[in-house]
């Protein structure tokens, strides 16, 4: 459902009207499958042809869009209440009779509220006449802000962020009262107790709405090939060039492993996706726009190796495919293309134009107030000196997933203040209810969503406040929903290279062909070791610089593991301290069993890398390359009955290969670890 905004004529019509009156609210609900597909119609439509101040629908369209849905009259801020208020009670009732017509008899609800304001008794009073006259259902129904009735002065405070004023300000926006709060059925009864039938219909409106969302059917786009050819064979066509060129002097091991990657391809339907990634990147290649070589589990895949999609060679650096794309477990591929920050658009502009502007749109993502944040603007709000909110904001750990309460269970200082101070404790109080609120929408920095047909026929759109397309829907919910992301990222480091081959050609008289540089560029590594490496993506922090003093690598494996190592965990843990120590033979390099050493000699015996995981799951406990991805996923997200199964198994599967269960156990806390 959605508190729809009306306007008041044409959604096209924009003159002539300020914020107040450029639409009227009303409350749709689907009823059905159908209702949902329509309220995702209706809702498109008015952010992209009605908005002004905000999306706005008409008449036209809830005629037109108006099936499978219901209808509630609305707040003090909907049209017929305002023109109740108003004294136009006969149009008030012409209105309703149109939206009976629109939604169908027993469909459109006059819908009383009380939240002890003058003018609802008077609306109230007349919806009751009404509802006889006409013959319409009545609903009781209480403007919903906050859950509980003490949340009102939080909420008041969220409103002054919002509209950029403080508490002590005289004309701020504010609400009446403390009435919008959730209230019990017995409350509504008490306040409704003239018409208690209008209080027990939001049971039954509750019965009619029964929609079941499809959850189950992928909406992926089909790419078209050449004339004559299906999508399986132009693929492994595609294949095959990009194979003789990638690896001249082919092989078994080469055979074998895009031979079972296109059978996973085409067995999971992913086909067209690898087509379309591959078309789109080979496009920019050929208009000049930079590309990275590949990121994320995608560089696992020797068919996107051979696709130009990455430019990273699996087999050398033994990457996994099931890591990519498990058989086991069918979730979409996510493929991440950086692309020069620059021309970004332009990939995106050519993505449109050939599957469809309607098919295609960047997609939404919703800024939280997060700890610190929102102990700032609450701060404010409260009118706490600019120093004084920014002592107590750095009271607040610095810590990934950080939240208020946590802080003051790890922050004594922070405790003290919240216990002392009446002030402090107010503001931390109302922080706490408002931590991680929406606060505002923006557009995702990277994603893309491609869908097989109109993108609004399974998600609603969204314009944002620089008129750009988005999704309705953030990232989670659209893969739910069956829609194909792929992630665009642009990369000012990609831009910046570009250019000072540029500059090089311009001026040197050098071409420079950035993806023949070699990796092996022993004055490069001297540079580096110098920590020479201000400028360089991820290389220039001054924790990065010391690590790169201390390590001095020699070649490209020694900077992999420099930055999985350059984490929170590995520093805190001493393992960073420790590979350095066996980098430079300082420390002997040891392997808790002989199964472990090819695996784990390249990082002189440390875990280092998720393919090393799923290679000691596969070589010391058994496991299928796909049973060894879901082992990595569940020791991601650490769900205690998760792990202690993995365990289990884990240890059965090392005894059947002869491995004594301590041993095992001190794999496994590793791999955990």
């Amino acid at each position: 459902g959605v508190e729809a905004y009306v306007a008041p004529e044409s959604r096209f019509e924009k003159s002539n009207q300020g914020i107040s009156d450029a639409s009227f609210h009303l409350i749709l609900l689907a009823r059905d499958e159908e209702g949902y597909k329509n309220l995702i119609k209706l809702v498109s439509l008015a952010n992209l042809e009605g908005f002004y101040y905000r999306p706005r629908m008409d008449k036209e369209l809830l005629s037109k869009y108006g099936k499978g849905l219901m209808g509630l009259s609305g707040c003090l801020a909907s049209e017929i209440p305002h023109l109740i208020t108003a004294g136009q009670e006969q149009k008030a009732r012409q209105v309703a009779g149109e939206m009976t017509e629109i939604f169908g008899k027993g469909n459109f609800y006059l819908e009383m509220q009380d939240h002890q304001i003058p003018e609802q008794a008077k609306v109230n009073r007349s919806l009751i006449e009404m509802s006889k006259e006409l013959d319409l259902p009545l609903v009781a129904s209480n403007d919903l802000h906050y859950l509980e009735q003490d949340d009102a002065k939080a909420h008041e405070a969220l409103l002054c962020i919002q509209t950029g004023t403080n508490m002590d300000d005289p004309n701020r926006f504010r609400f009446a009262n403390d009435e919008f709060f959730f209230k019990s059925p017995e409350q509504m009864y008490k306040v409704f107790s003239e018409v208690p039938e209008a209080v027990r219909r939001t049971v039954e409106i509750a019965e009619k709405a029964n929609v079941e969302l499809d959850f189950s059917t992928p909406h992926l786009p089909q790419f078209q090939p050449p004339e004559g050819k299906t999508k399986d064979a132009y693929l492994k066509e595609l294949v095959g060039q990009g194979q003789a060129d990638k690896y001249p002097k082919g092989g078994e091991a080469v055979e074998q492993r895009i031979g079972h990657e296109m059978g996973i391809i085409k067995k999971t339907g992913f086909t067209s996706y690898f087509l379309i990634a591959s078309d789109f990147v080979q496009h920019a290649k050929s208009n000049g726009i930079p590309v990275g070589p590949g990121r994320g589990s995608a560089a696992g895949s020797v068919v996107s190796y051979c696709l130009g999609i990455t430019d990273i060679d699996p087999l050398k650096y033994d990457l996994l495919f099931e890591r990519f794309l498990n058989p086991e477990r069918i979730s979409f591929p996510d493929i991440d293309i950086d692309f020069c920050y620059e021309r970004r658009p332009e990939v995106i502009a050519y993505v449109q134009e050939k599957y469809g502007k309607r098919s295609v749109a960047q997609i939404i993502t919703f800024g939280t107030m997060m700890a610190k944040a929102v102990v700032r603007d609450v701060a404010r709000v409260m009118g706490f000196t600019y120093p004084e909110a920014d002592r107590i904001a750095k009271m607040i750990p610095f810590e990934l997933g950080m939240t208020l309460k946590k802080a003051l269970e790890m922050a004594p200082e922070l405790r003290r203040l919240y216990e002392t101070d009446p002030k402090v404790g107010e503001l931390l109080d109302t922080s706490m209810k408002l931590e991680g609120l929406n606060r505002h929408a923006s557009t995702h920095a990277a994603g893309v969503v491609i869908a097989d047909g109109d993108l609004t026929d399974y998600v609603p759109l969204f314009k944002t406040s620089d008129d750009l397309i988005t999704t309705g829907y953030e990232m989670g919910s659209l893969e739910k929903v069956g829609l194909l992301k792929m992630d665009f990222l642009g990369l000012r480091t990609l831009t910046v290279i570009d250019e000072a081959v540029k500059i090089i050609k311009r001026t040197q008289g050098v071409d420079i062909p950035i993806e023949s540089v070699e990796l092996d560029d022993a004055k490069t590594y001297e540079m580096l070791s110098a920590t020479e490496s201000v400028g360089i993506f991820q290389l220039e922090s001054s924790g990065m610089r010391d690590l790169l003093r201390k390590l001095k690598p020699e070649k490209i494996e020694d900077l992999i593991a420099l930055l999985a190592l350059f984490r929170p965990g590995p520093i805190g843990s001493g393992m960073l301290d420790d590979f350095i120590k066996r980098r430079h033979k300082k420390v002997q390099a040891e392997f808790d069993h002989p199964l472990l050493e090819p695996i784990l000699k390249e990082t002189y015996g440390i875990i280092l890398y998720q393919e090393q995981v799923m290679r000691i799951a596969s070589t010391v406990a058994g496991f299928s390359l796909s049973q060894a991805d879901l082992l990595r996923r569940a020791m991601g997200k650490k769900i205690p009955e998760v792990m202690e199964q993995a365990r289990a198994e884990f240890l059965m599967g090392a005894a059947k290969k002869g491995v004594d269960k301590r041993t095992t156990e001190k794999i496994f806390e590793k791999i955990v670890f």
